[in-house]
């Protein structure tokens, strides 16, 4: 069964929705992905799914909806609380198709709405509303007939939704505090599923599951069934951990279902000791696809016969960026005909999307109205994942530097102040060799990265929160004209400013310490690099606009030392705070 047609009308957030599900031209159906911003109605959206399933379910078996009296208790509360602000009426439809191809449909209503207002949205809707101002909810009747097939269709197949608030619960954790979800699986009786149509936790299961299968792999070697969902399983664990493996005998004292690398001579090493040490991400990743192969009824499948729908709300929860980027991407594409509903909030996972599959091959909606995200907006994905990048660079390059670098690092913004600090030690006969001065990073478009005052800001509030990183002390730098505080972390990092002189006609960066008269002889050179600042009628500013690096080895070829006489206040405050012990 798969989701053909979804519409919503004045519920939450969203006004007007009305969105066909893509499908290949083989007939598998294609990922669909809902963005927007928190409160846009993704969460909705994704409700109104699932308490469709369970109200289609609920027809189909007696171990779905929770009895309540003569009744039964709604999954999703109906009624007026769900209606937008000023509005008398709304609904949310649903369209499915299941095995055969015939259709089967949902409606939930509030308030007094009309059989066209349902056509409207979905024009070959077949439901009617009763017409009054009530709330209402009915699916397509299902006679004796089509109740058998769907039974047999909805135990075949994959049909659950996870949520934002889904979790696995650490190995760590004390049993006693661990909250034991309500329902268990179990033998299957007549008119009973056995599956969850919502999880929020599956550790428990999972691992019950893949406990009797890695000891039926050990006993019943030649059995078909635990073949294939072995090499399934496989699969999975071989795309997460980007490394050849598989499941094996843990050692005793824990849960004993380890992660093994095969050898030569039938030998195995042992990889993880048990699945517990996945990492909370990993973890994630593995059970939510477990779950899909779990919830498969047909274990003779292979994994890219397994066929449903599985809705997944805030999928990037918990997981690490190249996990969202790289591994989740490839792990929905094994899955060809599993109908993915997703939301998201992250770009990463939305590129990652774009690189496995081409923009061809699935869909992103901007909610609240459901809007086809264009080509074009990729771009404001990859701008942020670039940034994102640079930015996760930058920050490992400073770290690695700092926990390894033997002597203090004064970080500039940029290679010109390395040259002129360089060269001014050099004309005062005096050594830099017991300090590393660099600039903080390089030069690129993304601003975290530049060698500039954002680097300098940026490695502040790296460093000043990760002080047991430094083996040496740390210096930043900065230009005069920035306004920062200058401060000291545990007597290992130091911010500074470069003095700014007085009355010198040149106010910003390492330049303003060049004297008047120096200053001069380097505006006859360049006269077109540099702007001036008029005040009353009269120059008394300016600036280097352009040819930094030229106008760096002008002087630093051309200037003697009295021209680099200021440079003293710079020596200063580097030797001051390196011989501090």
């Amino acid at each position: 069964m798969y989701l053909k047609n979804i519409a919503i009308k004045n519920i939450g957030p969203i006004n007007e929705l009305s969105v066909e599900l893509p499908f290949k031209e083989d007939g598998n159906p294609k990922p669909i992905i809902f963005v927007g911003e928190n409160g846009s109605g993704k969460t909705i959206l994704q409700s109104q799914i699932i308490d469709s399933l369970y109200e289609i379910g609920g027809k189909l078996f007696d171990d779905i909806q929770i009895k309540e009296g003569i009744g039964y208790k709604y999954y999703k509360i109906s009624g007026g609380v769900n209606l937008q602000s000023n509005k008398d009426k709304g609904f949310s439809i649903l369209k499915f198709i299941d095995n055969k191809d015939k259709v089967l449909e949902y409606f939930d209503k509030i308030g007094e709405v009309k059989k066209e207002d349902f056509t409207n949205s979905i024009q070959d809707f077949i439901l009617s509303p009763n017409g009054t101002k009530d709330n209402e909810k009915e699916i397509t009747k299902i006679d004796e007939v089509r109740k058998k097939e769907l039974q047999n269709e909805w135990i075949t197949d994959v049909h659950f939704y996870q949520p934002a608030y889904r979790y696995e619960e650490p190995f760590w954790k004390n049993d006693s505090l661990i909250d034991h979800t309500k329902f268990e699986d179990k033998i299957r009786f007549s008119e009973k599923l056995g599956k969850k149509l919502e999880i929020i936790s599956s550790i428990k299961e999972n691992k019950s599951f893949l406990l009797d299968l890695v000891l039926d792999r050990y006993v019943q070697t030649v059995n078909p069934l635990n073949f294939v969902l072995w090499e399934n399983i496989k699969i999975i664990l071989i795309k997460i951990l980007k490394k050849e493996c598989r499941l094996g005998i843990g050692p005793r004292g824990r849960y004993r279902v380890s992660i093994v690398k095969e050898l030569e001579d039938k030998k195995v090493e042992q990889i993880l000791p048990s699945i517990d040490n996945l990492s909370l991400g990993e973890s994630v990743l593995f059970n939510l696809f477990l779950n899909i192969i779990r919830h498969n009824g047909d274990q003779s499948r292979q994994i890219g016969q397994i066929a449903g729908i599985v809705s997944i709300d805030e999928i990037d929860v918990h997981l690490h960026t190249d996990l969202q980027n790289s591994v989740l991407p490839e792990l929905i594409k094994m899955f060809p005909k599993i109908q993915f509903i997703i939301t998201t909030h992250s770009p990463l996972f939305l590129l990652g999307m774009k690189s496995v599959f081409g923009e061809e091959n699935f869909e992103i909606r901007n909610m609240p109205n459901g809007e086809l995200i264009s080509t074009e907006r990729f771009s404001e994905f990859e701008k942020a994942y670039n940034v994102f990048k640079e930015t996760e660079k930058f920050e490992s390059e400073v770290k690695a530097k700092v926990a390894t670098n033997d002597k203090p690092i004064v970080y500039v913004e940029g290679p010109t102040d390395v040259q002129y600090i360089k060269k001014a030690y050099e004309l005062y006969n005096k050594t830099c060799d017991n300090f590393d001065i660099e600039i903080i990073g390089e030069k690129t478009e993304y601003g975290t990265k530049n060698s500039n005052n954002k680097a300098l800001s940026s490695a502040q509030k790296l460093l000043s929160t990760n002080l047991n990183l430094l083996k040496q002390k740390v210096i930043l730098l900065n230009d005069p004209e920035e306004s920062i505080e200058e401060k000291e972390y545990e007597n290992l990092l130091y911010i500074r400013k470069i003095p700014q002189l007085d009355k010198n006609p040149l106010q910003k960066g390492i330049e303003n310490l060049f004297v008047k008269d120096f200053l001069d002889k380097v505006k006859l050179e360049f006269p077109n690099d540099f702007s001036y600042l008029v005040k009353n009628g009269e120059e008394k500013n300016f600036k280097i606009d352009s040819n930094k690096q030229d106008i760096c080895n002008w002087i630093c070829q051309n200037g003697v030392k009295d021209d680099f006489k200021n440079f003293e206040k710079i020596f200063e405050i580097i030797e001051n705070i390196i011989s501090v012990v």
